[in-house]
């Protein structure tokens, strides 16, 4: 099990997608990652924007066998995370 860690942004919207999208799709695209950890440890603001990329990210790494995590969300980001229930979907660490 190979883990990549991929830094989110500290504001974490739309204007992200291009870049996310790019990032992430070269991720699953090696076979070697099995994992992708969405580090939110500087993430201070996301949208729903943000929320459905990271839900598409995830039935893109489901589909092809691999895991999405997210790992140090804190305050107001992981208070919408919660209210979004991401946890429904996606593992959540601390």
């Amino acid at each position: 099990m190979t883990q990549k860690v991929l830094r989110v942004p500290e504001k974490f919207d739309f204007s992200c997608h291009k870049n996310f999208n790019a990032q992430t799709d070269q991720l699953l695209k090696d076979p070697e990652v099995t994992v992708i950890a969405l580090d939110f440890s500087t993430v201070h603001y996301l949208d729903s924007a943000a929320l459905g990329m990271v839900i598409y990210l995830q039935k893109k790494a489901k589909a092809v066998q691999r895991k999405v995590i997210i790992q140090h969300a804190h305050g107001t980001a992981k208070d919408i995370l919660k209210v979004a229930n991401i946890a429904q979907f996606i593992e959540i660490h601390d």
